[in-house]
Parts: structure tokens; sequence; C-alpha cells
């Protein structure tokens, strides 16, 4: 029973998405950066950098970067809707899609690639 209950109370876009999507940041920055997400602080990394963010509230969700001498704009990120999720509904999974409603697997961030550009600090 054990074996079999992750195989009834799984979905398409669940199994298919994982758990938290992952960020990738580029930038040509030569220092050390902190990168702030809602789900961790990555300290002292070096671009480019992979972060996690959280599947939840995907939609406005702010990823900010700082150093010590320069500035960067904030990376907000936007939401799209994940196919995998469309699976469900095909094979009519009606338990499944309400998995991944509730997982928030039925959606993704509209884009994973971020190129920031440093600002040097005022001093």
């Amino acid at each position: 029973m054990v074996a079999i209950a992750p195989m009834l109370f799984a979905s398409c876009a669940t199994i298919a998405s994982g758990g938290d999507p992952s960020i990738t940041i580029y930038g040509n920055v030569s220092e050390p950066v902190t990168i702030t997400t809602e789900k961790q602080t990555y300290a002292d990394v070096t671009l480019p950098a992979v972060v996690q963010v959280k599947r939840h509230h995907l939609d406005g969700q702010r990823i900010t970067i700082t150093s010590e001498n320069n500035n960067f704009n904030d990376i907000v990120l936007k939401k799209k809707v994940n196919e995998w999720a469309f699976g469900n509904i095909l094979i009519g999974g009606l338990i499944g899609w309400g998995i991944d409603l509730g997982t928030n697997s039925v959606s993704k961030p509209a884009q994973t690639e971020f190129s920031v550009v440093p600002q040097p600090k005022s001093k």
C-alpha cells in the first residue's frame, strides 16, 4: 500500500516539475554577490549562479542581488502555465489536477534565465 500511494496521489505536472523551480542568473561581475530569493539567501556567489525560488506565488516574486561595489535591478518573476498540467486533463485525472493546483505545479516561471547589469555604486 505504501508503494502504491505515491502513484495514486501524484500528478503529471507535480512529478515532471519536481520541487521548487531553478533560475539561472548571468552577469559580467568580477566580485562575489549575494542573491536573495523568497526561498533562500546565497551569500558570496559568483555569476553565473543557479538559485531556487518558491513555486507558490511565482507571479511578482522578487530576486534581489547585492554586492559591495555595485547595485543591481531586482529580478521580478512572471509565471506561465506548465504544459505538464494538461496531462491530467487528457487522461481524466481530476485528482491529479487537484494535486497540481495544490502544489502550484500548474505554473512555472515564464523565464528561467536572467542577465543582470551591474551599476557602480556612488562613492
